[in-house]
C-alpha cells in the first residue's frame, strides 16, 4: 500500500513539472531573430524520400548564391534553408517557383512562432498565360479580376499594346488544387466565352488529375470503368 502510494506521489510531480511553463518572451533572442529572418522552409512536393545532400548540391547551383548556405532536415522532404545574405533569400523568394528533380519545392518564410512540425506549406506563386483574351479585356484591372479566381495576385505583366498571343499574371495557387484549365467570362458585349490558362516552369503533375506532386501512374482518382473521357490536362 505504502509503495503504490508513493508511486503515485512520483508520477504526480512528474506531471507537475511537465505541466510547470517555462516563459521565453522576456529572453533576449536578438541573435536568434536574425538567424530567423534568413531563413526559409521548403518542401520537396514528392512521395519519395529525399536525398538532402543532392538537394543542398543542386539547389546551390540552380540558385546561384552570393555565399553558401546551410540546409537541414525537417523530415524526409521538408526542409530549413539557412542564408547568410539578404540577398539570397530576397532572390529565391522572388524568382519563384522551384523545382528539385522536376518536383515542386515550395518555400516559404519562417513565422518564428511556428514549431517545425507544425509549418504549412499548402501555396506557392506560379506565372499563368491566360490565352483567348479579347483585345478589348486586357488591362490590368480586368486581367486582375480574372486571375483573382485563380488565387492571390502578385504581379500583371501586360505588354504594351496588348497585342500578344496572352497576358501573363503571377498568382499563389494552392498545390492541392487541380489546376485550372479554363474559365468562362462575359465578354463586353454580353456574349460568354472561353478563355484558356497554361502554366510556365510547371514541375511533375499528374495529367489524370490535374494535381501537382504525383504523376498518372500513382493517381488514386477513381473513374468509372465505362469512363472514356480524357481530362484534357495536356503538355502544350
Amino acid at each position: 500500500m505504502v509503495d503504490d502510494l508513493a508511486e503515485k506521489c512520483a508520477q504526480l510531480t512528474i506531471l507537475e513539472e511537465e505541466n510547470h511553463i517555462v516563459v521565453l518572451g522576456c529572453v533576449d533572442s536578438l541573435n536568434s531573430t536574425a538567424k530567423t529572418s534568413l531563413m526559409l522552409v521548403g518542401k520537396v512536393l514528392s512521395e519519395r524520400a529525399v536525398n538532402l545532400d543532392a538537394l543542398k548540391r543542386t539547389m546551390t547551383q540552380i540558385w546561384a548564391l552570393h555565399r553558401n548556405m546551410v540546409v537541414r532536415a525537417i523530415d524526409s522532404n521538408t526542409f530549413i534553408f539557412q542564408f547568410f545574405h539578404w540577398k539570397d533569400k530576397e532572390k529565391i523568394l522572388m524568382g519563384r517557383s522551384w523545382s528539385f528533380d522536376q518536383k515542386l519545392l515550395v518555400l516559404d518564410e519562417i513565422k518564428g512562432d511556428e514549431q517545425p512540425s507544425q509549418v504549412r506549406l499548402d501555396d506557392s506563386p506560379f506565372w499563368v498565360r491566360i490565352y483567348n483574351l479579347p483585345f478589348n479585356c486586357r488591362s490590368e484591372s480586368e486581367v486582375k479580376a480574372i486571375a483573382l479566381y485563380l488565387g492571390t495576385v502578385l504581379e500583371v505583366d501586360l505588354d504594351e499594346f496588348g497585342l500578344n498571343r496572352f497576358c501573363r499574371v503571377k498568382v499563389v495557387l494552392n498545390i492541392f488544387k487541380p489546376l485550372r484549365r479554363k474559365q468562362r467570362i462575359k465578354r463586353k458585349d454580353g456574349q460568354v466565352t472561353m478563355i484558356e490558362y497554361k502554366y510556365e516552369r510547371l514541375p511533375h503533375f499528374c495529367f489524370r488529375c490535374g494535381v501537382l506532386g504525383h504523376g498518372d501512374k500513382d493517381c488514386n482518382v477513381e473513374l468509372p470503368e465505362d469512363c472514356d473521357v480524357e481530362l484534357g490536362w495536356g503538355r502544350g
